[in-house]
């Protein structure tokens, strides 16, 4: 008998859920987290958990200060003029609905995928084309009617873009970090739990 036969590890093998004594799906989980951000060791997974989380809340954060120095406070532009045909939004209200979905996208889009599932996938879709409708729309209206000015469409546009794609950008690390402490929590939780990569398991195979 080995001595290493109380170890097991995951990403280069298959072991049975059973033998390991966690249900099937985390396994998978914690395999499809680790490989698609390339981390396998606990301190790397704390560093990285720290940094995404810093950086998407602050990626989130300059999107919200943008919206309140650039959209709900700018003087220059008459947030009642060019009402949204979206359930007649004002451009004030499309920029908070933009980012509510931008960041909706962004975790209904990463736990579908993370989880194999269908329905959220598809609720992101439908929430990135409503924010594609609306970052698009000031512009269009301008060159398509009276209703605006083609530079104040574009100047719409273009903020609508910059505080979606940030918080788009942000809630995609915000999601990382929480999936990250979902798989430290579930490796402090399973200590005979060693993640690999699979083309290091696949070497050590090769030389037993």
């Amino acid at each position: 008998m080995s001595e290493n036969e109380g170890d097991h590890s995951t990403s280069g093998s298959n072991p049975s859920s059973a033998d390991l004594g966690v249900s099937e799906a985390s396994l998978e989980l914690a395999e499809r987290v680790a490989l698609r951000l390339n981390i396998y060791d606990k301190p790397a997974i704390f560093n990285m958990l720290s940094s995404r989380a810093k950086l998407g809340a602050g990626i989130v954060t300059v999107s919200g200060l943008f919206w309140w120095l650039l959209i709900s406070n700018a003087s220059s532009d008459n947030l009642d003029v060019g009402v949204s045909k979206f359930f007649a939004l004002n451009f004030n209200e499309v920029a908070l609905a933009v980012m509510a979905l931008a960041f909706l996208h962004s975790v209904f889009g990463d736990f579908g995928r993370e989880m194999g599932s269908l329905v959220p996938s598809l609720i992101s879709g439908v929430m990135i084309i409503m924010v594609l409708l609306y970052v698009g729309e000031p512009v269009v209206t301008a060159f398509m009617s009276d209703a605006l000015e083609v530079e104040t469409g574009l100047w719409r546009s273009a903020r609508l873009a910059l505080v979606g794609a940030g918080t788009v950008f942000g809630g995609h690390l915000i999601v990382d970090a929480y999936l990250l402490l979902w798989l430290r929590r579930f490796l402090e939780a399973n200590e005979d739990i060693v993640l690999t990569p699979p083309n290091e398991h696949e070497e050590t195979s090769t030389t037993e």
